[in-house]
């Protein structure tokens, strides 16, 4: 990418085609493979990984690593136990818990938090490099239900992450997201939905309890919860997150105007 902290109108075609080759491509066991591949051009790294988990139950829900260019198994629903200080390591790990303190959705930088020697401190970084050398890493984090999270990750050995590489994965932070919600809708099928049900599957991904999605439809909470047994009848789904994803559209394309980069995260 350019190095004058502007993304140019190339950088710019190559964050569209992850998103088109994304929808276009078999649906993969959580992200699509294309998705990663493309991003991995994008912005290099020996690593790049797409992670989902249920923090709440402490459950693994989906891994899926590309190494050096190349698929890696890719582990897709509940994970047999794992040790509790792997999850307390990665709860004391403040590029990981950084969107659930602030709120705050930016890209971050292991860098932001940690110099290189407080990072070889940390109990997460004693679990990982185990088996390797990373010494860098970039996470993004996509929107998922409360106590979950969902995340894709790029980790390097011998060189730091950019402001530009920040700046294009914030750009795709929202396409990336509905690539997700496409590829479960493709996974699962299509079902024929109501207009109003498609409204409350927005506000439901968006969140909203029954009652904020009442109070925006102005409906009663007991039509809410109805459309969603409705829902779930018709789709088989058994969960408000795994409906949602059904029914949403995978985001528009880019505008090819230059952004200047923006300041970093804290």
């Amino acid at each position: 990418m350019a190095a004058s902290g502007l993304l140019r109108e190339e950088d710019l075609r190559a964050l569209t085609a992850v998103v088109e080759d994304g929808v276009r491509d078999d649906p993969g066991p959580a992200m699509p493979w294309a998705v990663l591949h493309r991003l991995n051009q994008l912005v290099p790294a020996e690593v790049v990984m797409f992670e989902e988990a249920n923090l709440r139950n402490r459950q693994s829900v989906a891994d899926q690593f590309l190494v050096d260019g190349e698929h890696q198994d890719a582990f897709i629903g509940p994970e047999p136990e794992v040790p509790p200080e792997v999850w307390a390591a990665h709860a004391a790990f403040l590029p990981y818990t950084y969107w659930a303190r602030t709120g705050d959705v930016a890209a971050v930088r292991w860098s932001d938090f940690y110099s290189q020697t407080e990072l070889k401190n940390q109990p997460h970084y004693d679990l990982i490099r185990q088996d390797s050398t990373t010494r860098y890493g970039i996470v993004v984090p996509l929107p998922a239900p409360a106590g979950w999270i969902r995340k894709v990750g790029f980790f390097r050995t011998h060189r730091d992450f950019s402001e530009l590489d920040r700046l294009a994965l914030q750009l795709l932070r929202p396409h990336l997201h509905a690539v997700y919600l496409d590829a479960e809708r493709r996974r699962n099928g299509v079902p024929y939905l109501t207009r109003r049900e498609r409204e409350i599957l927005q506000l439901v991904s968006q969140g909203y309890s029954n009652a904020e999605i009442a109070g925006t439809l102005f409906i009663a909470v007991a039509t809410v919860r109805k459309h969603l047994e409705n829902i779930y009848n018709r789709t088989g789904v058994r969960t408000r997150s795994a409906a949602a994803a059904l029914a949403l559209p995978p985001a528009a394309s880019f505008s090819a105007t230059p952004v200047v980069a923006g300041a970093s995260p804290r």
